[in-house]
């Protein structure tokens, strides 16, 4: 990985789209095309490629010089915030370079370019290090990683080298394949895939980025050539700002060519810079270690959240006084009642190993107990060193997305069922759960968060490391779903120690186990009547007794919504 350094070279001419939808293109047919570009050359490069070029009708942005990395900033930047923009390019890439990444800056932070022509550096020195451990490095300035302050950005990694080490080093332990795509924002890494296509084949391949700004944040489809690599993907706390597109590429220990050609940024619509939300902060930075393994907050929230389009929950894990807990500990947020009653999941986590990080999961679907007094809980047993946890609540003015509100949760099946046991099997934990649905219901969603837990000697590394099926049925209905996570090595909390790194059963060390949501409106009759049932697919555990019962953690709730329109007589 290298750390990149951007670009301070004046920007002449620099054209601001008008207010309205704007597109412009670059096809490099000419050298001209360039001529009033910012850029930044580093390492190698400088002295042999001072400047990206354009030559047989493309870009070329990086050549194969090791130890180098090169961007540019194109020449249009919008002067309002758009609703939505689209960036779009073809690349040409080689298995040699560590891979490039482009960057959508705000403008108008002051961060980057702003309206006076004279690009700033980019602001590395703001170097975001979730749980401020200094043992683990903070997120790299890389190109195939764009970590950036204040900007959204594209990550295009060719190099993840396969390394055997269960403890240490990179994460791709089981040698899966070098071609990864990333979603970031504000300074951290949101998501990260492997692609179906090889990207690194110095063949041309079609990039397209489209983001929509909606409450609370931003949706984010990202295609390469015909694959969708990711749909609709919702970066929370990205709210809507004007922007200007950067791209970068990187070389290392070793070197490869990047290209670039029929590039494109468009915008679409005007609108205004969100409210600012409003903000409960619940916890912060409370001792969660050996001594305590509850920390409890009572709470004023908004007495009603009709105003509200979205809730968004932030958990963030610092380094205590002594140091981070080693191990990966099963944690949880709760709300309750302040009696103690009706206590639902807010989120599932499991906590790094000896690390800290920062996550946030959007709690929409929850809103009915996210009003009025209430305690918050967040709950993690250990047995030594652990954390500082902080706990925040932001509520996001503006319209739901599709129209409808959640107006009831009904929690469902709740507990650590035993797997594997004939004698204590699970569908007597999972009972069939059946409602009679008012009128005023529009939609129906169940959700499901389930971890496996226990290991070795249990019969197939049971529940940890063993994929089991699961069906859940609404009214007959069935749907399926595999219990089992098998991108824990590219997991944006790394590095880590420990065994992060491997396929587990629905969950990863440092990270949030996101629940299984599924949408059961459209099995609902015109009796109303719903009735739900869940099963797992067939396992007998012969080591029972040998060692802790393999158990599926699970936490579920029916959320029944009402259109926005329509208000409930009491």
């Amino acid at each position: 990985m290298m750390m990149v350094h951007l670009i301070t070279s004046c920007v002449v001419g620099l054209q601001p789209a008008p207010a309205t939808d704007a597109t412009m293109s670059w096809s490099f047919e000419s050298p001209e095309e360039i001529r009033l570009w910012a850029f930044d050359v580093t390492g190698d490069a400088k002295r042999r490629m001072p400047q990206p070029k354009v030559e047989g009708g493309r870009l070329t942005l990086l050549e194969s010089w090791m130890k180098s990395s090169a961007a540019v900033a194109l020449p249009f930047e919008s002067e309002e915030i758009p609703e939505r923009f689209e960036i779009a390019w073809t690349l040409v890439m080689n298995t040699g370079t560590e891979g490039m990444g482009l960057a959508w800056v705000d403008v108008t932070s002051g961060g980057f370019g702003g309206g006076s022509g004279v690009p700033a550096p980019m602001p590395f020195e703001q170097s975001r290090d979730p749980g401020g451990n200094a043992m683990i490095p903070p997120p790299r300035w890389s190109w195939e990683a764009p970590n950036l302050r204040g900007a959204f950005g594209v990550g295009i990694d060719a190099s993840n080298p396969v390394n055997r080490d269960p403890f240490g080093g990179s994460g791709n332990v089981m040698d899966r394949p070098q071609h990864e795509m990333s979603l970031h924002w504000d300074g951290l890494e949101i998501i990260k895939k492997t692609t179906a296509t090889e990207f690194r084949d110095e063949k041309p391949h079609k990039v397209r980025v489209n983001g929509e700004f909606v409450t609370g944040g931003a949706n984010v489809t990202l295609t390469l050539d015909d694959e969708v690599v990711f749909e609709r993907h919702f970066i929370a706390g990205m709210v809507p700002f004007a922007g200007r597109a950067v791209f970068g590429a990187a070389n290392g220990e070793t070197s490869g060519d990047v290209l670039l050609d029929d590039v494109s940024v468009s915008t679409f619509g005007v609108r205004q810079r969100a409210e600012a939300p409003h903000r409960v902060v619940v916890m912060d930075r409370v001792l969660n270690d050996q001594s305590r393994g509850e920390n409890k907050a009572e709470v004023e929230l908004p007495a009603s959240t009709g105003e509200y389009g979205r809730i968004i929950a932030t958990l963030r894990l610092d380094k205590p006084e002594t140091r981070f807990d080693p191990w990966d500990r099963i944690a949880h947020v709760f709300v309750e009642d302040l009696d103690g009653s009706n206590r639902t999941e807010l989120i599932r986590y499991i906590t790094p190993y000896h690390r800290g990080f920062e996550w946030k999961v959007d709690v929409t679907d929850l809103r009915p107990l996210l009003m009025g007094k209430k305690r918050i809980v967040q709950a993690c047993g250990t047995y030594g060193e652990g954390w500082l946890v902080s706990v925040t609540l932001d509520y996001y003015p503006g319209p739901t997305q599709d129209g409808l509100i959640a107006e009831k949760v009904i929690n469902l099946w709740n507990g650590h069922p035993v797997v594997g046991d004939p004698a204590n099997p699970p569908e007597k934990f999972y009972e069939a759960r059946s409602f009679a649905l008012e009128p005023w219901v529009a939609a129906a969603k169940v959700r499901v968060t389930v971890t496996g837990h226990g290991m070795s000697p249990n019969t197939n590394n049971a529940a940890e490391f063993m994929p089991l099926e699961r069906t859940l049925k609404a009214n007959g209905a069935e749907f399926k779903n595999n219990l089992w996570k098998t991108d824990n090595y590219l997991n944006p909390c790394r590095p880590q120690g420990g065994t992060w790194k491997y396929d587990r059963a629905g969950w990863a060390p440092g990270d949030v186990a996101l629940p299984w949501v599924v949408d059961v409106t459209k099995t609902i009759g015109a009796d109303r009547a719903l009735t739900l049932e869940y099963a797992l697919a067939p396992y007998v555990n012969e080591a029972r007794g040998q060692t802790s019962a393999p158990t599926h953690a699970t936490q579920s709730q029916l959320v029944l919504f009402r259109r926005v329109e329509e208000k409930i007589s009491p």
